[in-house]
């Protein structure tokens, strides 16, 4: 597939569940926002040229498991926007090979469910929240990946 991002995503029906396409040649930028997708429960986009800032999936992320945006040519950039972080039903979190930007929020630690995350190969520069060590006393989270990026001070645990 060689076309835009917001072409494609703009003609997708609303009950779709779940949306993959990854490994083409999809660019350009995310539409603003993903609202119009209430019932998606996987966004799977990785290895593409998309770029920009990642959109505000608010109302896409009371179902959503697994947002993979991952491997972009051109790459994502800017902060995560807060919405990623209040998604609860969040299992699978990979946000790896961009160019992202900020901090990872207290807000990681309201992610029970994750069970993968991986930001490598971004330019976050923060500390690691506390948070991060005790959300659902870990108990949920199989791997982690945060290398290549500039985090300061230790990763937490409780």
């Amino acid at each position: 597939i060689q076309q835009n991002a917001t072409d494609i995503l703009e003609i997708i029906p609303p009950n779709i569940e779940q949306f993959i396409a990854s490994n083409n040649n999809i660019s350009g930028n995310l539409p603003v926002s993903l609202n119009n997708l209430p019932k998606l429960r996987q966004f799977i986009m990785a290895s593409n040229a998309l770029c920009g800032d990642l959109p505000d999936f608010t109302q896409s992320f009371v179902t959503l498991q697994e947002l993979d945006v991952s491997n972009q040519t051109k790459g994502f950039t800017g902060p995560i926007p807060v919405d990623v972080w209040r998604s609860l039903s969040l299992k699978i979190l990979n946000l790896a090979d961009n160019m992202l930007t900020g901090t990872i929020p207290s807000l990681v630690g309201n992610l029970d469910e994750l069970e993968v995350f991986d930001l490598s190969n971004n330019l976050i520069n923060s500390s690691l929240p506390s948070e991060l060590g005790m959300r659902g006393d870990g108990a949920s989270l199989k791997h982690l990946d945060l290398s290549n990026n500039a985090f300061t001070g230790v990763i937490p645990y409780q």
